[in-house]
């Protein structure tokens, strides 16, 4: 189960995402990894394959069992499926790893870019004497995903 949880990670970390989402790692074994929603500060992080974290926009809370955690210079024991909400509304739920791992799933796939390495660099608009029609050129960069190294420039004329 450990394996195949940590499998879904490594798949979760290692897709093409659009720029607003950064993987925050040197490594993609998926042991230790975080992955930033820069908009608006989501967030996924496993720790040593023991600490699943992931965080929503509202600054909720969603992590694998500890063994005690302190609020307000008080320990808590918290158990499987108990949440614990701060004074200013913050949720804290505590739940498997897998439900976390579902939950970061489930939004960040939403940020898959199926045109990874194709950007716009250049527009061009052509006028011909003479007539009225407009041509709208879209000049295009391309990077191909299997040679990171090779730049490929594709013009549409």
């Amino acid at each position: 189960m450990l394996m195949e949880t940590i499998q879904k990670v490594i798949e979760l970390l290692s897709k093409k995402y659009k720029a607003r989402i950064s993987i925050l790692s040197n490594n993609l074994d998926g042991r230790f990894n975080s992955m930033l929603d820069t908009k608006n500060g989501t967030m996924f992080s496993v720790s040593f394959d023991s600490l699943y974290v992931f965080k929503d926009s509202n600054n909720n809370f969603w992590s694998t069992t500890p063994r005690s955690f302190v609020y307000n210079d008080k320990k808590y024991y918290p158990k499987a499926g108990q949440e614990y909400t701060r004074h200013d509304g913050i949720k804290y739920t505590f739940t498997t790893r897998e439900e976390v791992l579902e939950k970061a799933m489930a939004y960040f796939e939403k940020f898959i870019d199926p045109n990874y390495g194709i950007k716009i660099v250049n527009q061009k608009l052509f006028f011909y004497e003479g007539r009225d029609k407009t041509e709208v050129l879209n000049l295009q960069k391309f990077k191909s995903r299997l040679f990171g190294k090779i730049d490929t420039y594709i013009s549409f004329n």
